[in-house]
């Protein structure tokens, strides 16, 4: 669909108050929120299910279930909150107060989810677990992460400082859920184990989610504000239907790839749950996690450092695929050695070199796609685009978590036990390994159809003439 650009002298297309390449302290003040936003998401990601299996007692079953239906609940939630993002015009600016005031509440519900009152029944602790996860990731997470992510479409049109933002914003990502994986079961050990622990260690989760987002939104600008082309049916609003903003996305074939590429990546997450099941019950060494975790991990935050300038010369397409091969080979490794911790180990380092480029692009990716559909349409989405890939994420994540939890009640696991059956072992197995290598096998091939950096230039220099809608140049991009 295309909407007829009609700009009066006085209107412009984009609203950019510095065109000046971003400093590095603002990437940083940028990235920092992500640092916080995994003291929620990936302290939940990693432990809600033993959490809930071995503290709480609720069945692993029950515990996915819940998962499912919240993130399932929540891709449809971030729909309407890209909507809102594009349609939010306050002094703090579009995206930024909606990371500020969720911030808080963030963190206090998840202090509240791994608190589950031992005085209530077995009905009441789930009805108690699934509406504090619902709050969390259909309302307040959702609400944070989609304006968080926008914010890299926001805070600058250049492709490469939307590379480097996505690449800083990773390398935040990734030391906290380094410290989240590394030091928890060391924290709630400390604490005294069982509901003590977990209290303690989730209170100081909680301040160290809320704090990182609450500067990101207060001190970040918003200097790459796309305004609604006015037509002649639309010349006194500036309010974008959400109806119209659905529909100039989900005709961009560019955005399903995205989309779908953003779903697998987060269903291949299944290690991420399963690593602590992984050290616990493969080598009986509940710390071995520790261990795993710092062998992805660590050199996945040293690539990053070196991902924009690999993207810059080899070319964000081919930089993903040469990365995703050797991930590809690291499982298989993995795979072979699966119970020998040494080459595990390995495995898990080359496996972290091999997600970097991935990583580092991903959501630069989802902003150079709203600058084509911006550009074919007329209609701003930056809000909507992160939001609808945040929805492919969510359910991603829904998924992953889900199968983890079936995937142990499948193979018997038994709370507590010391030994476990080897169906469990399987599950636990697959999960680790086999799953996510057919994931990335996938994301891989769908990788192949991503070919807009031959014309992408074109299009923001087009942009920044205000050459968009029909007023563009078609033969760019058909």
């Amino acid at each position: 669909m295309n909407q007829t650009a009609e700009t009066s002298p006085e209107e412009h297309v984009l609203q950019s108050n510095d065109h000046s390449r971003l400093h590095m302290s603002e990437k940083l003040v940028f990235g920092i929120g992500d640092f916080g936003a995994n003291y929620s998401w990936t302290f939940i990601a990693s432990f809600i299910i033993i959490y809930m299996t071995d503290v709480v007692g609720v069945a692993g079953s029950v515990i996915g279930t819940i998962i499912l239906i919240c993130r399932f609940a929540d891709g449809f939630s971030d729909l309407f909150m890209g909507s809102i993002i594009d349609n939010t015009n306050m002094k703090m600016e579009k995206a930024k107060p909606w990371v500020f005031w969720t911030a808080p509440i963030l963190g206090i519900l998840t202090f509240m989810l791994f608190n589950v009152p031992d005085a209530f029944g077995y009905t009441a602790k789930i009805i108690y677990i699934f509406i504090v996860y619902f709050l969390i990731s259909v309302v307040f997470y959702t609400a944070n992460n989609v304006a968080y992510s926008s914010l890299i479409s926001f805070m600058s049109k250049d492709e490469k400082d939307r590379v480097s933002l996505g690449s800083i914003r990773f390398i935040f990502s990734n030391i906290s859920v380094l410290c989240i994986t590394t030091f928890t079961t060391f924290l709630v050990t400390s604490f005294g184990e069982n509901q003590q622990g977990w209290t303690y260690t989730a209170l100081i989760y909680a301040f160290l989610c809320a704090v990182p987002l609450l500067i990101t939104g207060y001190f970040v600008k918003e200097r790459n504000v796309a305004q609604k082309q006015h037509t002649k049916d639309h010349k006194t609003s500036n309010r974008v239907p959400f109806t119209l903003i659905l529909k100039v996305l989900v005709t961009e074939k560019y955005f399903i790839i995205t989309i779908i590429l953003y779903l697998l990546w987060y269903l291949r997450q299944t290690d991420n749950g399963m690593r602590i099941y992984y050290a616990t019950y493969i080598f009986d060494n509940a710390n071995v996690m520790a261990i795993l975790s710092v062998s992805t991990l660590l050199p996945t935050i040293l690539g990053l450092l070196i991902a924009p300038k690999f993207a810059e010369k080899v070319g964000i397409k081919q930089s993903i695929l040469i990365g995703l091969i050797i991930s590809i080979i690291s499982y298989v490794i993995m795979g072979i050695f699966s119970e020998n911790l040494t080459m595990l180990v390995i495995g898990l380092v080359i496996n972290g070199i091999g997600l970097v480029p991935f990583t580092a692009a991903l959501s630069g990716i989802v902003a150079d796609v709203g600058d084509i559909i911006y550009w074919k349409t007329g209609v701003p989405v930056q809000g909507s685009i992160f939001s609808l890939a945040s929805a492919g994420m969510k359910i991603g994540s829904g998924l992953q978590s889900a199968i983890v939890g079936w995937s142990l009640s499948l193979g018997g696991y038994v709370a507590g036990a010391s030994v476990q059956t080897e169906g469990t072992i399987f599950a636990i197995k697959s999960m680790q390994i086999y799953f996510p290598l057919f994931s990335v096998v996938l994301i891989c091939l769908f990788t192949l159809f991503l070919n807009y950096e031959k014309f992408i230039k074109q299009i923001k220099n087009q942009i920044r003439s205000n050459r968009v809608g029909e007023m563009r140049t078609k033969e760019i991009y058909k």
